[in-house]
Parts: C-alpha cells; sequence; structure tokens
C-alpha cells in the first residue's frame, strides 16, 4: 500500500513480527503544535505540543497525527485497533473501538483516542499507540422488503439468546 508522509518526521508504518497481523502506527507529534481534544463536556480544549510530548487528562479525547495519508486501495478498507499494552498500561482507547479508513479518504489519518483512566497520560512523538490492517470489502445494495427474515439456524431468541 502507498503511504504519502505529510509531515518528515513520520514513520512509514511496519509489522512488528514475520507473524503480526496488523502494522503499527505511531504518534507523529511536533514542538509547538496544538493538537485538537475534547474533555468530558464536549468542550475543544488543544493540547500543545512540548518537548515531543502531550499529556491527556482523564476523560480527555485526543486526535492523534500519524503524518500518513494511506493510499487505500479499492474495495479496501484499513481498520484501526488500540495496541493492547497502550490500552492495558496506559488506559487509552480509541474513542468508537475500531477505527474503519475508507479507500476514498485522503487525509492525514489520526489515532482518536480516549483517556479512560483516572490519571495524566504522556504520549511522546514516536509512541507506537495503534495497529492497522487493510480489509477487503463488497458493498451490498440494500433492498427493502415486506416480509420479515426467517429463521437460519435453530436458534432461539435475540440478543443473548445463545449464553452468557
Amino acid at each position: 500500500m502507498n503511504v504519502f508522509k505529510t509531515r518528515d518526521r513520520a514513520q512509514i508504518p511496519s509489522y512488528a513480527t514475520i507473524g503480526s497481523a496488523c502494522f503499527d502506527v505511531q504518534a507523529c507529534l511536533e514542538d509547538g503544535e496544538r493538537i485538537k481534544a475534547y474533555d468530558a463536556w464536549n468542550k475543544q480544549v488543544p493540547i500543545l505540543v512540548k518537548k515531543g510530548k502531550i499529556v491527556i487528562q482523564p476523560m480527555q479525547r485526543v486526535l492523534i497525527p500519524t503524518g500518513l495519508i494511506f493510499d487505500i486501495p479499492v474495495n479496501h478498507v484499513m481498520e484501526m485497533f488500540i495496541r493492547s499494552s497502550v490500552a492495558t498500561k496506559r488506559g487509552l482507547t480509541l474513542i468508537n473501538s475500531v477505527g474503519i479508513i475508507d479507500s476514498d479518504y485522503v487525509d492525514e489519518t489520526h489515532i482518536i483516542v480516549h483517556n479512560i483512566s483516572d490519571s495524566l497520560v504522556h504520549v511522546h512523538d514516536g509512541d507506537r499507540l495503534a495497529q492497522c490492517r487493510l480489509a477487503s470489502v463488497k458493498q451490498q445494495e440494500m433492498k427493502e422488503v415486506k416480509k420479515k427474515p426467517g429463521q437460519k439456524t435453530d436458534r432461539k431468541g435475540g440478543i443473548g439468546s445463545t449464553g452468557v
């Protein structure tokens, strides 16, 4: 996949090991830059990058730049996930659980994190925060029908009906 750098210091993603399913994506922070963030009351509160890092307050949501534009092939999507170590050790999640970057999105990709911890979280330039994979997609035509879909398996019931 082709990747365009919007910032010289941005790092082209790579797979950590031969068995990695996803490639790692890093924060690309420049001193003096104001990063878009929102507090728990949905008020925009920009964060200033100082000494190559930002500090994310508890419950704050932040759009962390990657410095990259991905040329995602047609009929594909790039799925973004938080790295498990970032979620476990730092209390950051992706605000929408899984980021979806469509093939026709041609702007800089951001890692949109949410600090769900009760502590300040420091993010440094170059931190590997997310992992992404390319997946093929097939759009389906949506067609209204007048008859409710029928049972396809022996499942009986709705949400939670297959067990805990």
